[in-house]
Order: structure tokens, then C-alpha cells, then sequence
């Protein structure tokens, strides 16, 4: 059962007056109390009256208010406070509009800024992306030695500055990616498709640089293939491509990635285990945000951009779909996706 304020109130005076009535009882006897008693029941209903008046004229007014910061607490900084009650309780909520005024205007310029900060990086990504290609065309002449033989030192130069621009080019293109992800631009050409074989290419892809690494990298699919889906087949492996790359670059040797398929009649579920450094509990709120990148991830590998599960997040959504992951601190990580079967 919910009791109003001003009831409360109203009970609570006359508990205090019958309590003291009690105490005039036992002191002076009851004839004496008797007209005590009729007098103190005149107050208490003047009193309760009293409060009755007083609390409706403050409680209205900040029922309201609470509504208002209700929407305040959901980001919505356009709704202000309607002023009313006695003065005190206005000027509350004169305080009150002229912060949210204030968290407005700093929301306006966050959206500015960030608007700023993804033109800046979409016209840097676009101006590096000629150049970038120019180099890689250049090494892969050097490599294929259309301009001369190389010596075994040359090589492993050259090894070095195609792994080196190579990277650039990635990062490159993820940028671009972003920003056309943030301007509404990034579109998607799906046809039907086989999630096994896009899992089965990418860890052929990356069994080389697990070798490498001295990690092993299983695949794990189903005895009979799961359901064709409808999947933009390009951005579908460049997720699958950032969690397998993410898992392999954060587990040290010695240890092992694990990609495994799963499906049923609703569901199909990729699942990327690794046995890595894995993130710290304070920080997995925050790792599928743009640019993060968790404390130890940086000491372990300086090179990572923080920008691969937020793509991957984004792709998987596009289709329908849901991230998943969990993980341990110096135990590992498991990061997947489920996407509906179509009817």
C-alpha cells in the first residue's frame, strides 16, 4: 500500500500529540485529561489540514521535477522544468533548467566536435590511400625483383616495410570504414551465403602468421554445414578477419585460438577462444567502443588501433545479429556473434 507525504506527516503529529496527552493522563488523572484530549484532537486537525496544504503545494511541484530528470537521465537535455509552488521550490527549478541549459549546449558541441574529428579523419584516410597504394605497388615489384635481384638482407628490409605498409593500408581502410559507418554511408550487398566457407578462408588466411607466432589456430565446424544466410560476404569476413586477428595478436606462444560454428533451427553462433592476456574487469564495458584499447593490450602490442570490434560490432548488427564475449584477465577471451537463420 503507498501512503502520501503529507499523510505521513498528518500521523506522525498525531502520534506526538496522543503521546503527550498519555503522559498529561498518568501525571494529572483523567478528569483533567479529558478536556486536554478534545482540545489536542482540535489541533491535530488544524495541524493535519495544515501540513495537508503545505505538502501538496511542494510535493506537485517536484513530481514534476522528477519527471523532467527522468528524461534529463535518458539524455534528453530539450525538456526543462515547470515552475511552480512556493519560491523556494521555483527557484529549485530555475537552478535546475539553467543545468540542463548548460549539459544542452555541452552536447551540442560534443556533436560538433565529433562531426569535426570524423571529417578530419575521413579527409586523412582518403589523401594517405593513393600514396599507400603507390608503395605497396612499388614493394611488390621489389619482391617479385621486375627491378633486379635481391640479397637475403634486402629481403628481410623488404619484409619489414611490406608488413609496415601493409598495416598502414588496414588501418586506412578502417578509418574509412568508420566514418562512412558514422555518416550513414556504409552500405550492404548481401547474397546468400556460407558462414563455413568465410570461416574456413579466414583461418587459412592466418595460419601463417600463427606459426609465426607459435599458436595454435583450430577451426571447429559442424559435421553437416549450418543454413545459408544473407550476408554481405566482404564485410562478413572483415569481421570474422578483426576476431581472429584480435585473438592472434594478444595470445602469446604457446597458446591457442579456437574458432568454432554452431548453429540450430534459429540461430547461428561463431565463437573466437582465445588463450590470451584477456581484459580487466573494469574496463569490459568499453570494448566495443571506437578507439579503445585495453590497458594491457597496449603494453603487450602498441600497434592495435582500437577500431576492429568496433567495426566487427557494426557489421554484425547490420545483419541482424548480436556480439557476444567474455573474458579473464591472464586467462583469455571469448569473442563471438550469433545471426538469425532467415524463414
Amino acid at each position: 500500500m503507498r501512503f502520501s507525504i503529507s499523510l505521513i506527516v498528518a500521523l506522525i503529529v498525531l502520534l506526538l500529540v496522543l503521546a503527550g496527552v498519555l503522559s498529561v493522563y498518568f501525571a494529572v488523572g483523567k478528569e483533567q485529561t479529558i478536556p486536554l484530549l478534545m482540545v489536542a484532537i482540535a489541533n491535530v486537525e488544524a495541524v493535519v489540514l495544515l501540513v495537508f496544504l503545505i505538502t501538496r503545494g511542494v510535493l506537485q511541484p517536484l513530481k514534476g521535477y522528477m519527471k523532467t530528470l527522468h528524461k534529463v537521465g535518458e539524455s534528453d537535455f530539450s525538456v526543462r522544468m515547470s515552475l511552480g509552488g512556493p519560491k523556494e521550490i521555483r527557484e529549485f527549478g530555475q537552478g535546475l533548467n539553467s543545468m540542463i541549459e548548460k549539459l544542452e549546449h555541452a552536447q551540442e558541441r560534443e556533436k560538433q566536435i565529433e562531426q569535426l574529428k570524423t571529417e578530419f579523419v575521413s579527409l586523412v584516410a582518403h589523401q594517405l590511400r593513393a600514396p599507400l597504394s603507390d608503395i605497396k605497388w612499388a614493394l611488390d615489384a621489389l619482391s617479385e625483383e621486375d627491378l633486379g635481384k635481391l640479397t637475403q638482407k634486402q629481403r628481410v628490409v623488404l619484409q619489414k616495410t611490406t608488413t609496415s605498409n601493409e598495416r598502414m593500408i588496414r588501418l586506412v581502410n578502417d578509418l574509412l570504414n568508420v566514418t562512412r559507418i558514422e555518416e550513414g554511408r556504409y552500405l550492404f550487398h548481401r547474397e546468400l551465403s556460407q558462414l563455413a566457407d568465410i570461416l574456413l578462408v579466414m583461418v587459412e588466411a592466418y595460419k601463417p602468421r600463427a606459426s609465426r607466432k607459435e599458436v595454435e589456430l583450430l577451426l571447429e565446424l559442424p559435421q553437416k554445414p549450418p543454413p545459408m544466410l544473407l550476408l554481405d560476404r566482404e564485410k562478413m569476413e572483415l569481421a570474422v578477419q578483426n576476431l581472429v586477428d584480435n585473438a592472434l595478436k594478444y595470445t602469446p606462444a604457446n597458446g591457442r585460438v579456437t574458432v568454432t560454428l554452431l548453429y540450430d533451427t534459429k540461430k547461428v553462433e561463431v565463437k573466437v577462444q582465445d588463450t590470451g592476456i584477456g581484459i580487466p574487469e573494469k574496463e569490459r564495458q568499453r570494448v566495443f567502443e571506437k578507439f579503445f584499447r585495453a590497458s594491457n593490450a597496449k603494453s603487450k602490442e602498441p600497434e592495435g588501433t582500437g577500431l576492429g570490434l568496433y567495426l566487427a560490432k557494426n557489421i554484425v548488427e547490420a545483419h541482424g545479429g548480436a556480439m557476444q564475449f567474455q573474458s579473464k584477465e591472464n586467462e583469455g577471451s571469448m569473442f563471438g556473434f550469433t545471426l538469425p537463420v532467415s524463414k
